[in-house]
């Protein structure tokens, strides 16, 4: 049920991203900015594509937390002008990492992920830099890093919490969804051997 539900929150989150976001992040930078010199012109965003996927793959199945990096990322470069498939490549690759030491931190997951956002927003920037160069759009990196990089960064840290507890609540919604199914079977059968 979770493949066929990333079609959904990851597409509403790349729309999202896409249009309602960029607004309410100007909003804020606009009130906050004399108080935060960092966020004085900048041209952070929120990931909030990527955190999805960094936060389902911490719990998942490989496999589903592959199909979420590429869902995830083919949404996002539907609504970027990066060729098809280059931000699928980077989250699959988070989600091969995340899900690969996840199994082994049992208790701490939500403090890896924000040890984690950060250095994602770093490789997904420049990896995404680098698809732009070879494209013929280069940038400064120095400049990319102080206006772009690390508001993202700011940005991704303050929502790595909430998206992962809207996240934990999907995942346990499926899984007592699944737990119920066949207990209700049950007395339906039963009553059926008893007719």
């Amino acid at each position: 049920m979770g493949r066929y539900l990333s079609f959904v929150v990851l597409g509403l989150s790349a729309a999202l991203s896409a249009s309602i976001i960029p607004h309410a992040i100007t909003f804020v930078v606009s009130l906050l900015g004399s108080f935060v010199p960092i966020l004085e012109q900048t041209r952070g965003q929120l990931s909030l594509v990527m955190l999805f996927v960094l936060c389902w793959s911490v719990r998942a199945e490989l496999t589903e937390s592959l199909i979420w990096a590429l869902i995830g990322g083919l949404a996002v470069d539907l609504l970027s002008i990066l060729p098809l498939g280059v931000t699928s490549l980077v989250f699959i690759l988070f989600a091969f990492f995340i899900n690969s030491v996840a199994r082994q931190l049992f208790r701490v997951r939500v403090l890896f992920l924000v040890v984690v956002t950060p250095v994602a927003t770093v490789v997904l920037t420049l990896f995404t830099t680098f698809a732009l160069a070879l494209m013929g759009l280069n940038y400064d990196i120095l400049p990319l890093l102080r206006i772009v990089v690390a508001p993202t960064i700011i940005f991704n840290l303050a929502a790595v919490v909430p998206v992962y507890a809207l996240v934990r609540l999907i995942q346990r919604r499926l899984e007592g969804g699944l737990q119920i199914a066949p207990q209700s079977l049950t007395p339906s059968a039963s009553r059926m051997d008893q007719a």
